[in-house]
């Protein structure tokens, strides 16, 4: 399994997925077509989910999300927490967000309310 290392751009998040466990991801996601731009990163969770890392460190640090990328994120946690039932791993995430950014800090709960067995944390940052 390789890593998948996207960069950034303007519309379009980093993405770090590194087999070994090490995840980060974030920036703003306003893909013109979401489903597109996400397909490989759920390929690449799909052939993570086989063989994880023994523990899997996820940050997350999103600026905005439109509605079509909060479904893509959505699914990728779903996926996680479904890893973690598994017992191959032990998965916590990170969860940063803009100190005012009220909407996705409860976006971010929402995702821990999907996957209650990842242990996740929140921090507010500000620039």
């Amino acid at each position: 399994m390789n890593p998948l290392i996207i960069e950034g751009k303007e519309k379009t998040p980093f993405f770090k997925l590194m087999p070994s466990g090490e995840l980060s991801f974030g920036g703003t996601s306003i893909p013109e077509d979401a489903a597109t731009f996400y397909f490989p990163i759920i390929d690449w969770f799909s052939d993570y989910y086989r063989t994880p890392g023994e523990e899997t460190q996820i940050q997350i640090s999103f600026k905005y999300l439109n509605s079509a990328s909060s479904s893509m994120i959505h699914k990728i946690m779903h996926m996680l927490g479904r890893l973690q039932e598994t017992g191959k791993t032990t998965i916590s995430c990170q969860w940063y967000y803009e100190f005012e950014d009220t909407d996705m800090l409860d976006f971010a709960k929402s995702m821990q309310d999907l996957a209650p067995e990842i242990k996740f944390t929140f921090q507010a940052k500000s620039d």
